[in-house]
């Protein structure tokens, strides 16, 4: 009885071995219109893989993707309007024997590339206008805009194809755009969208949270230059002690203004006996100047006097001057 459960168990190996590699699931993706991109689930074993569109050869992987020596997919390239066909692909063990086949319809696979090129624009009739470009000039595209202000929560705008958003009459925030394309569905509707593109802003941010940060890292900086100027401070004292050298460049002495006027006075006695002319060293034609040069006669001067008449006369008449002599005349030399 044993030995007949034994066997049966050894003669089911090899099918148990087979339905668990038959597990194994192959996912591919067009990407963006220029390659495929194929992985499977085990990565335990350097599986090799081949694909072939309908109506089209059987082709080896032209280059695998490896993690850590191990292959987790391919990529091969795409022709132009190849999705409609049919894609066939199998996977194979490093002994060549087939692990799994499948058919993929590539039609509803394709991701595209987030799309580039964002800007925002402030019209003057108080509209923002966002633009964008899809990557490698992919037609039959819609897009989709999301947009937010001060980090809430994000609003989702209906896909369009064109490759532009308006948005009417913005507070004073600040405004958050991010963008994704697909492929739409007069083309044959994808089920993947790109991934959003990188954030464009407009406006001024209002947030607490940052705020806060900002009061912090300006707290912070503050007490670090409070920090070094302290150091920077102690560092100079120390100089100030123990370089004289250092101490007289800083702080220069004070002249004694006493001293230097005393100084002056006794070269003034000493050197000059007392001449200021000589000490102050004045050019001769200065000198000159101070003193005259002209000379003057003197001339005499006599008071009159009042002379009293008879006591009939009651008139008072003044005396006659004292005769000078005829030929004196008051002369002035220059």
């Amino acid at each position: 009885m044993i030995l007949l459960l034994v066997g049966l168990f050894l003669g089911n190996i090899p099918s148990i071995a087979f339905s668990a590699s038959s597990q194994q699931e192959i996912n591919c993706l067009i990407i963006n219109l220029e390659y495929v991109n194929c992985t499977w689930t085990e990565h335990e074993h350097n599986y090799s893989f081949k694909s072939r569109f309908a109506h089209k050869e059987t082709l080896d992987c032209p280059k695998y993707l490896r993690i850590d020596g191990v292959n987790m997919g391919c990529m091969f390239h795409y022709e132009k309007l190849l999705r409609f066909n049919t894609l066939k692909t199998w996977l194979y063990s490093d002994n060549g024997h087939l692990v799994t086949e499948k058919e993929h319809n590539l039609k509803a696979y394709v991701k595209l590339y987030p799309p580039v090129n964002l800007s925002v624009v402030e019209k003057k009739d108080a509209e923002l206008w966002l633009y964008w470009n899809i990557t490698n000039n992919v037609s039959c595209t819609e897009s989709e805009v999301r947009h937010r202000t001060d980090n809430n929560s994000w609003k989702n705008t209906k896909p369009t194809t064109r490759p532009s958003f308006s948005l009417p009459f913005p507070s004073k925030k600040r405004y958050e755009f991010q963008v994704r394309a697909r492929i739409e569905s007069s083309c044959g509707e994808s089920k993947f969208w790109s991934d959003w593109s990188e954030p464009v802003y407009w406006g001024s941010l209002k947030n607490n949270d940052t705020t806060g940060l900002l009061d912090n890292m300006s707290v912070m900086s503050l007490v670090l230059c409070v920090a070094v100027a302290t150091v920077i401070l102690i560092i100079l004292s120390c100089l100030l002690v123990h370089s004289e050298r250092l101490r007289i460049i800083l702080i220069p002495v004070v002249p004694n203004a006493g001293r230097n006027v005393r100084d002056y006075l006794a070269a003034l006695f000493d050197n000059y006996d007392g001449n200021v002319e000589k000490w102050l060293s004045m050019p001769k034609d200065l000198e000159n100047g101070f003193k005259p040069n002209f000379t003057e006669r003197a001339c005499p001067v006599r008071e009159y006097r009042i002379v009293s008449q008879s006591s009939t006369d009651s008139e008072s008449i003044l005396s006659s001057p004292t005769d000078l002599p005829s030929d004196y005349q008051c002369m002035h030399s220059y």
